[in-house]
């Protein structure tokens, strides 16, 4: 049974290549930069895995205990390679966010008598038709009244919404997972500790919801099976990937970065590019004079009442008619008009309602004066121009 996980499928949602790379061609790259909020967040995951498991054995640490085991499983487990990124902040900011977000915890729960705690780091696996999803709570826990609860610790800068919450996919994936392993969990509630906030969020799901998102979590997965191609998907997470060397988007930067300037100036591919974008500018600029000088020639024609201009050369052809703009798929009055066309027997003529066929219908005359004025009712009447340019002997052929 193929086996997924939370993780592995956000990646392919990200980047369909990153996931190519990682998950299908396993690529083995130096170990990369870990990230300090990373690194914070493993710490007080450490510490609060601390704090339950020995409740488990009926141990309450103190607060002071367990800010000592924060305080020496940061220093044992730092290294060289944890990367600030956040301009003006330093790593001592991070471990003191830590010790007062642990603090406020402590001092909210304290003595942590809310629900009896089943489990710490708890492995999970979802079984979803033929395929298998694995995972970990934070936290399990019962509330003693037939409840389970679902507990997960972040230590993220930023609160997500409501609406977040009752859309996030991990938790619920979890809540199935639980429910197919103990049948008594009828009650699942979903908690979320944002933990530099001091916050308690939750969210509850339906048996239809649920169901929902299996289905939506399946067809995901067989999307990813029959991708043959992944595409590689740029956006700000490319800064966090470990395989740009390895990726066609990335790639030419990164065999050119450390090149000496004019060693670069003259690589094959960046003087393509720069040679595109100058005769791009180069268009970009013509087009405005040829935009103007056509503004011009329109109003020649109409101050003289005329339809063609004669130069040395070539002529200008000035064309003009009117177009109606109907509502379109997704606008404002767009249901009314296709009940409209339904009921006057139209619909079929111009089905599925293409504009384009309407609008030519209505300019070759095919509907009655009454018919055409009920339609006009839902369309703006546009004049538009065309601005021709002959040669003077195709002209005259």
């Amino acid at each position: 049974m193929p086996t997924y996980s939370r993780s592995r499928l956000s990646t392919y949602e990200h980047c369909p290549r990153q996931y190519k790379l990682k998950y299908v061609d396993k690529i083995q790259v130096p170990e990369a930069p870990e990230g300090i909020e990373a690194f914070l967040g493993l710490r007080v995951h450490e510490t609060l895995a601390k704090l339950y498991q020995d409740l488990i054995l009926s141990k309450l640490n103190s607060l002071e205990e367990l800010l000592d085991h924060y305080s020496s499983g940061w220093d044992h487990n730092w290294h060289d390679n944890v990367r600030v990124l956040r301009k003006g902040f330093e790593p001592q900011h991070y471990r003191q966010a830590g010790i007062e977000a642990l603090t406020r915890y402590y001092r909210r729960y304290h003595p942590f008598d809310q629900s009896q705690t089943l489990a710490t780091e708890q492995p999970t696996r979802v079984n979803l038709d033929g395929y298998a999803l694995r995972g970990f709570i934070d936290r399990l826990s019962h509330d003693g009244r037939g409840g389970y609860e679902i507990h997960d610790y972040k230590t993220s800068g930023s609160l997500p919404s409501q609406e977040d919450l009752d859309q996030d996919r991990q938790l619920a994936l979890y809540q199935i997972g639980i429910q197919q392993r103990w049948k008594d969990a009828k009650e699942v509630r979903l908690v979320w500790h944002y933990l530099r906030f001091d916050q308690e969020l939750t969210s509850e799901r339906t048996e239809a919801q649920l169901e929902d998102l299996k289905g939506e979590v399946v067809s995901l997965i067989k999307t990813i099976e029959k991708d043959s191609q992944f595409e590689p998907d740029e956006s700000r997470l490319c800064d966090w990937c470990e395989f740009p060397q390895y990726c066609p988007a990335k790639m030419h930067e990164i065999q050119v970065q450390d090149l000496p300037v004019n060693e670069y100036l003259r690589e094959s591919g960046v003087s393509l590019v720069n040679q595109y974008a100058a005769v791009k500018a180069q268009k970009k600029e013509l087009d405005k004079e040829l935009a103007s000088i056509q503004e011009a020639a329109i109003a020649y024609a109409k101050a003289r009442g005329i339809s063609k201009i004669t130069g040395s050369e070539y002529t200008l052809r000035i064309t003009q008619q009117t177009d109606w703009q109907f509502p379109g798929a997704r606008e404002e009055d767009r249901d009314n008009l296709e009940g409209y066309l339904r009921k006057s027997g139209l619909w079929e003529q111009v089905s599925i309602l293409e504009l384009k066929r309407l609008k030519k219908a209505l300019s070759e005359g095919a509907f009655d004066d009454k018919t055409i004025r009920a339609l006009l009712e839902f369309a703006e009447e546009e004049e538009k121009v065309s601005v021709r340019l002959l040669k003077k002997r195709e002209e005259e052929d």
